[in-house]
């Protein structure tokens, strides 16, 4: 959804709430109750359509998600014992290689992955005579390449991608349409009738359908991670929404957004070479605000 489309949707969302808490007064004009029925099934396939297109916009399905996170750590895993070979053997080449922190990998595209994991195995295959102090088997790098091929199966082609976000974006622009049909050419007009009764409710309702500008107040979770023995603020660390596409990395600052289109309740993972991995749950997400998450991770 772009940002007109979110301000919208927050509209919606407030016209839908006051008239559900007042079944008793728009049962008095049986027709402006139906409207609203008809605006919750389109607002609930706008919700849907939006989570198609934050899926096929970030190229991370829910279905991958999980085997994504999986490759990445024993990627870096992986990376992490053939750096600290190189280190010994004082190969700088080898070094830059594989320098690749979990936190780097979980933000390469899909299409750069794959490659990327194809290179660390390559790297670690090569040197694996050296590498049974460190850690590395031959079992081992045979479990990583099925990663890395269980992985490469769930990618869709860049076509495939392209058509889903095009698709959805179609159907958003349809569902609007329709939404937007239904509240000026209907409800407007009916909800007139509610004024010499309920003059509180028509007056609730006509404010409610200002659409406010979500710029300045997009639908997101933000927030600092700081060390938890020093209090300092930690960059680079990986913020994945679980089990769905949205994700982040904090600044040196230690700051980050994570933009989450549909509002719901999600748990948040954190993970950062140097720190335990660590979720925060049940986090509730408000459309069009900004809701605050701050955390500290502990060093391993």
């Amino acid at each position: 959804m772009n940002a007109r489309q979110e301000s919208k949707l927050s509209m919606y969302n407030a016209v839908l709430t006051h008239i559900e808490a007042n079944p008793a007064i728009t049962a008095t004009v049986p027709a402006f109750a139906t409207v609203a029925t008809s605006l919750r099934t389109v607002y609930n396939n706008i919700i849907t359509a939006a989570q198609q297109e934050a899926q096929a916009t970030t190229g991370i399905t829910m279905d991958k998600s999980g085997t994504k996170t999986t490759l990445c750590e024993e990627a870096a895993n992986i990376a992490a014992a053939v750096f600290a070979f190189a280190m010994e053997a004082n190969n700088h080449e080898l070094k830059e290689q594989v320098n690749y922190p979990v936190s780097k990998l979980q933000q390469t595209k899909d299409e750069l992955l794959v490659p990327v994991c194809n290179n660390i195995h390559e790297k670690a295959t090569a040197n694996l005579a050296s590498l049974a102090n460190f850690g590395i088997t031959a079992a081992r790098l045979t479990a990583f390449q099925t990663l890395i091929d269980n992985y490469a199966a769930l990618i869709p082609g860049p076509r495939n991608a392209v058509a889903i976000r095009a698709a959805a974006r179609a159907t958003l622009s349809t569902l609007f349409k329709q939404a937007d049909d239904m509240i000026k050419l209907q409800m407007d007009k009916l909800a007139l009738q509610f004024k010499p009764a309920n003059n509180a409710f028509y007056n609730a309702f006509k404010n409610n359908r200002a659409v406010i500008d979500a710029a300045s107040t997009s639908t997101m979770v933000k927030g600092v991670v700081v060390d938890m023995l020093t209090n300092l603020p930690v960059p680079s660390v990986a913020i994945q929404v679980v089990g769905q596409s949205y994700a982040a990395t904090t600044n040196t600052n230690g700051e980050y957004e994570v933009k989450i289109p549909v509002p719901g309740v999600y748990n948040l993972s954190y993970s950062n070479n140097g720190y335990n991995n660590k979720t925060e749950n049940n986090i509730s997400v408000s459309l069009g605000q900004a809701t605050t998450r701050n955390t500290q991770l502990a060093p391993l």
